[in-house]
C-alpha cells in the first residue's frame, strides 16, 4: 500500500512539474571552464523549436538549497512559455566543487552561456532571477552579461542602476540584516538611500509601484512579500510577481496563446505529492520492520520493553526542563561557532552547517553524559539498571549482547537500503526527490556519500544517549492503556522533552520580529547568532518532531535504543549530508 500511495504521489509531482504534459523537463550537465560539471533542471514548454524560439529565465537558488527550490518560479515560468533553466549551484545540490571556487557567478555566468546557446531560446531575450546567495549570483551574472534583459534579485541587493529592469522581492522578516540595509526592519526601506541609489532614483519608492521604463531597461520596484527569508522562494504572491514581470521585460506584456493570469498557480501541489511521498516513504519504514522482525534470524531484536522503571512527574518535567536549556541555549553558540571551528581544525570538512550541526550534536550527547553519569549512581542505589534504560539485555546487570546488536544494525542498514531505493527509483524515472521545500531525501554523490559516515558518528551519540537513554530511561513513560494510546503520548511527551529549547529560541527570533522590532538576537546586540542559524529551525523543528514519532515507535517495538537511534541517526545525517552546502 505505501509502495502505491508512493507512485502515486511521484506521479501527481511530475505532473504539476511537466504542466501535465505541456513542459518538458530533464537534467542537464553541462562543463564548466573551472573543470566542475554543472548539474540543472531545464523546463521547456511545447511548441518551442527552432523556428520558434522562447525567451528564457535562468533560476539560482539560495545557501543550503539547489535547483528544485526554485521550482515554484520555474514551473509557473514555463508553463507560460519560458525556456528555464534552475542550476545547482558550485557545491551544491548535484554539481560538484564548493562554494570558494573564485567564481562570484558560482557557475551561473556559464549556465547563462549554456541557456542563451540552446536552438530554441531567443538568445536575445534573457531574464535572470536569483534568491538569497542566489539574488547575489544573479546580479554578479547580470553584469557580466550586459544583454540580459530584466534581473529579479529575491532577498538580495538592489544592484546597480546599470542592471536593466530590476525587481527586487522583499522579505518583510527577512533575518539577514544585509539585505534590510542594515536596517531594524523593513518599514523604511521605501526611502533608503543606498536602495534608491542602486535604483537610480531619488526621494521615494514605494512598494509594488512601477518606475521607469522597460522599453529603455530603467523599470524598477521592489515588492513586499510578508513572510521570512525562506518563505519568499514558494510565496504565491512573489512568483505572480515575478511572472508579471517577466512578461513584461521579455514578452513585453503580450498575452500570447501562453498567457495565464499570474495569479493563477499549480506549483504548491508539486510540494504537497512530494511531501506526502516523504512521509508515506517514512512510514514504509514500520510495516517493513514488522516484516523483517517476524524473520526467525531478526526475531531476537524485539526484545521486551522495561517496565520496572518510570520517572515520577516532578522528575520528569526537570530533567526536561534541564535537558531543553542545554538543548536551546547551546544550538546558536555551537551551530554558529562549530561550523567555522571544525572546517578550520579538519580543512576537508567544508560542509559549514554540517559541522556545526555535528558539534551540537556531539557537545550535547558529552554534556548529557556526564549529566547522566551523575544520575545514574544514585539510581543504581535503588535498584535502576541498564536494562532499565533501554541498553543491557539482563535485567540485573549489564550484559551487551553483541550477535542481536549485531543484526539490529543489519535491520536498520536494511531499512534505509529500502528507502534509498525508493529515492533512487524514483530520481532515476521521474527526477522527483521526496522533498518539501527544503531538500531532504536525495541520492548521495560520492563526496557526500563520505560526509554522511563522518556526521554519523556524532548523531548516533546523540541519539543513543540524547534521544535514547535520556527519553526512554532515565525519563522513561508508563505505557497507556492501548499501544496506540502509548505510542501517541509517549511521542508528544518525548517533543516536549527535546524539542521545545529549540521553539523557544525561534519563538526568541521571531516574536519581536513579527511584532515589528529587530529579531531578538539583534536585540541584544548578538547579531553573529542572527541570520541562518535560527533560519535553520524552520526546518529542524519539524522535522525532529516527524523523526520523534519513529524514534518511540523503534524503542517500543524492540525495547532498546540501538534500532532507533541508528534509523533517526542517519535519517537526520541523510536530510544533512545530501542538501547542504559545501
Amino acid at each position: 500500500m505505501c509502495v502505491v500511495l508512493i507512485a502515486g504521489m511521484v506521479a501527481g509531482a511530475r505532473l504539476i512539474e511537466t504542466d501535465f504534459g505541456r513542459v518538458q523537463v530533464s537534467i542537464r550537465h553541462f562543463p564548466d571552464p573551472s573543470g566542475i560539471t554543472l548539474t540543472a533542471k531545464l523546463y521547456v514548454p511545447e511548441g518551442a523549436s527552432v523556428d520558434n524560439k522562447l525567451p528564457a529565465v535562468l533560476a539560482l537558488h539560495g545557501f543550503q538549497n539547489d535547483k528544485d527550490t526554485q521550482d515554484a518560479f520555474s514551473i509557473e515560468l514555463a508553463r507560460r512559455g519560458f525556456v528555464v533553466l534552475a542550476l545547482d549551484q558550485f557545491g551544491h545540490g548535484d554539481t560538484g566543487g564548493s562554494m570558494m571556487q573564485g567564481d562570484p557567478t558560482l557557475g551561473g555566468n556559464m549556465a547563462y552561456a549554456y541557456l542563451q546557446s540552446l536552438p530554441y531560446v531567443d538568445a536575445s531575450n534573457l531574464g535572470i532571477m536569483g534568491h538569497s546567495m542566489g539574488a547575489g549570483t544573479a546580479i554578479a551574472v547580470a553584469e557580466a552579461n550586459p544583454d540580459h534583459l530584466a534581473v529579479n534579485p529575491q532577498c538580495g541587493s538592489a544592484g546597480t542602476p546599470a542592471l536593466h529592469n530590476v525587481l527586487l522581492t522583499q522579505a518583510k522578516y527577512d533575518e539577514f540584516l544585509g539585505f534590510r540595509e542594515n536596517q531594524p526592519t523593513s518599514q523604511y526601506l521605501t526611502t533608503n538611500p543606498d536602495r534608491l541609489a542602486a535604483f537610480g532614483l531619488a526621494g521615494l519608492m514605494e512598494w509594488d509601484t512601477l518606475y521607469g521604463d522597460f522599453a529603455d531597461g530603467t523599470a524598477r520596484m521592489q515588492t513586499l512579500i510578508p513572510v521570512a527569508h525562506p518563505g519568499v522562494t514558494h510565496s504565491s504572491k512573489a512568483v505572480a510577481q515575478t511572472v508579471w514581470w517577466m512578461g513584461q521585460a521579455l514578452k513585453g506584456n503580450v498575452q500570447d496563446s501562453s498567457w495565464i493570469d499570474p495569479n493563477q498557480q499549480i506549483f504548491m501541489w508539486k510540494e504537497v505529492f512530494t511531501l506526502l511521498a516523504l512521509l508515506v516513504a517514512l512510514t514504509s519504514l514500520i510495516p517493513l520492520s514488522n516484516l523483517l522482525l517476524s524473520i526467525s534470524f531478526f526475531r531476537p531484536v524485539a526484545q521486551p520493553i522495561p517496565s520496572r522503571y518510570a520517572a515520577p512527574t516532578g522528575r520528569w518535567i526537570r530533567a526536561a526542563v534541564v535537558n531543553n536549556l542545554i538543548a536551546g541555549l547551546s544550538f546558536p553558540i555551537l551551530t554558529g561557532v562549530g561550523g567555522y571551528l571544525l572546517m578550520t581544525l579538519v580543512p576537508g570538512l567544508s560542509m559549514i552547517i554540517g559541522n556545526g550541526i555535528a558539534v551540537w550534536f556531539l557537545g550535547n550527547a558529552l554534556i548529557y553524559l556526564i549529566i547522566f553519569s551523575s544520575w545514574y549512581r544514585k539510581a543504581r542505589k535503588t535498584g535502576v539498571t541498564m536494562y532499565d534504560m533501554g541498553i543491557s539485555f539482563d535485567e540485573n546487570k549489564t550484559v551487551f549482547r553483541w550477535d542481536i546488536i549485531g543484526k539490529t544494525a543489519l535491520v536498520g542498514f536494511l531499512l534505509l537500503g529500502w528507502l534509498y531505493l525508493l529515492v533512487t527509483i524514483s530520481q532515476l524515472t521521474t527526477g522527483i526527490e521526496f522533498r518539501f521545500l527544503w531538500p531532504f531525501l536525495r541520492d548521495f554523490s560520492p563526496i557526500r556519500f563520505g560526509y554522511f559516515w563522518i556526521y554519523l558518528i556524532p548523531a548516533l551519540f546523540f541519539f543513543i544517549f540524547n534521544g535514547g537513554i535520556f527519553l526512554f530511561g532515565q525519563n522513561g513513560q508508563k505505557q497507556a492503556s492501548s499501544p496506540a494510546r502509548t505510542q501517541v503520548i509517549w511521542w508528544l511527551k518525548n517533543c516536549a522533552a527535546a524539542i521545545s529549547g529549540l521553539l523557544l529560541i525561534w519563538l526568541f527570533q521571531y516574536i519581536p520580529f513579527f511584532l515589528g522590532k529587530a529579531p531578538g538576537f539583534e536585540l541584544i546586540h548578538l547579531s553573529l547568532l542572527n541570520g541562518m542559524i535560527p533560519l535553520l529551525l524552520f526546518v529542524y523543528i519539524p522535522e525532529f518532531f516527524v523523526l520523534f514519532f519513529f524514534l518511540t515507535w523503534f524503542y517500543r517495538r524492540t525495547g532498546k535504543v540501538y534500532l532507533g537511534a541508528l534509523v533517526i541517526a542517519s535519517l537526520a545525517i541523510w536530510f544533512l549530508a545530501a542538501g547542504t552546502a559545501m
